[in-house]
């Protein structure tokens, strides 16, 4: 791929100052997010150790849903916001601009997670744990996009591997049920923060007088709509839970969504970025990323199959169900090979609606909105039936729809705006 050029009106340099091209960064990031995965595996394993599938291991997964959709929701948004700005503003310009949005994140996030830990939850050590967690979450969101918009994509990746080793450490080290992890997940969180913060606002300093324009005020609203509904999916099968799953059936979900995220979040970080520093040229972007979305869906989904296949294979199950202490292979099986069309399908729809995200944010929202009515209509009377197989079949039907939000899209032309 070649380089995009800058369309914004500002005399800027590339948005990408440190960058090495896109099929540079494709593949660094690809490489440093199976370090990622590994850790989260790691992760996992130590929490089905400890909690298998238990009411405590629902309570913790309800709580690190929270983080990991403050986590997503705030990365979304500020990537969509900032990547194909360019590096004219500098990064505590963007900051500033953002505060409003940033705080409505953080009191978003905790009424959240105060709804899905259940009632009477903040009278519990946990929960203000966890709100801590949430609140370092959205400021680490911010962080991140910022030095990967400046180009430093390897480093943001500190944040991501804060997390799964502060909650292996506060499991092994505190234990204690759910409240461990929790603790560790901060304090992983706020390590990483404090390790990031001196290299976007030392090296993004004033560099130019090009601003947010006028109009993308209301691009920030859209984004917020489109992260809440369609990119979090985690939150409706965690609001839900209490009510439509039986006592660890959340813990059995999030096990093996494990192994299908293990496919999607390689290619998926890289993807994001990518597309969006394409997405300065909408028209241009749209051609691009609607030959290489069906490919990534493709391959992706062939790999979430392998991983159903590994994990029927003895050899490896035994050693998964030595580490784990129980037979999670067994549980967990049908849910990773129910979860093979949502996974191509997801990943064909992250890289090929990027240039909307960046161009027309606004109009994503019917099909969002459709997307997850069905999508919750089809869990809740679904797992009536099949329990916590209806959530990756739910999962089908909401991707599917979001198929039309961008396959036959039209950026506008200049003349026609």
């Amino acid at each position: 791929m070649s380089e995009p050029e800058i369309q914004d009106g500002s005399d800027t340099p590339p948005p990408h100052p440190r960058g090495h091209g896109h099929r540079s960064t494709f593949l660094w990031m690809g490489a440093l997010s199976v370090i990622t995965l590994l850790l989260g595996v790691l992760r996992e394993l130590v929490i089905a150790r400890d909690l298998r599938a238990s009411g405590s291991a629902d309570l913790f997964f309800r709580g690190l849903v929270i983080v990991n959709a403050s986590r997503n929701f705030g990365l979304a948004l500020y990537r969509a916001r900032w990547i194909p700005l360019g590096s004219g503003p500098s990064a505590l310009s963007l900051v500033r601009r953002e505060l409003p949005t940033t705080g409505l994140l953080v009191v978003a996030s905790l009424v959240g997670l105060g709804a899905v830990l259940g009632p009477g939850v903040w009278s519990s050590a946990l929960t203000w744990v966890f709100a801590v967690a949430v609140t370092l979450a959205v400021l680490g969101s911010a962080v991140r996009a910022l030095a990967e918009r400046g180009g430093y994509e390897r480093r943001g990746f500190v944040l991501e591997w804060a997390l799964p080793l502060g909650t292996i450490a506060g499991a092994l080290w505190v234990g204690h049920g759910a409240l461990g992890p929790a603790l560790g997940i901060s304090s992983g969180l706020l390590v990483g923060l404090l390790a990031l913060v001196p290299v976007v606002f030392l090296t993004q300093a004033a560099r130019g007088h090009a601003l947010l324009g006028p109009d993308h005020s209301g691009h920030t609203r859209w984004l917020l709509l489109d992260t809440m509904l369609y990119v979090n999916l985690g939150l409706l099968d965690a609001s839900l839970s209490l009510y439509i799953f039986d006592e660890g059936g959340l813990a059995l979900l999030n096990y093996a969504y494990l192994f299908v995220n293990a496919a999607l979040a390689v290619p998926t970080a890289a993807a994001t970025v990518v597309a969006l520093r394409l997405a300065a040229d909408p028209a241009r972007a749209r051609a691009i990323l609607r030959r290489w979305a069906p490919l990534a869906g493709l391959l992706v989904g062939g790999a979430v199959l392998l991983v159903w296949a590994l994990l029927g294979w003895v050899p490896v199950a035994t050693r998964i169900d030595a580490a784990a202490g129980w037979s999670i292979t067994a549980a967990i099986a049908p849910l990773v090979l129910a979860s093979v069309p949502f996974a191509a399908l997801r990943l064909a729809n992250t890289v090929g609606r990027q240039a909307r995200v960046a161009a027309d944010p606004k109009g994503l929202w019917p099909w969002d909105l459709v997307g997850l009515a069905l999508r919750t209509v089809v869990l809740v009377v679904g797992a009536s039936w099949y329990g916590v197989l209806a959530s990756p079949v739910a999962l089908v039907v909401g991707e599917l729809v979001q198929l039309g939000a961008w396959w036959a899209w039209r950026p506008a032309t200049p003349r026609s705006r």
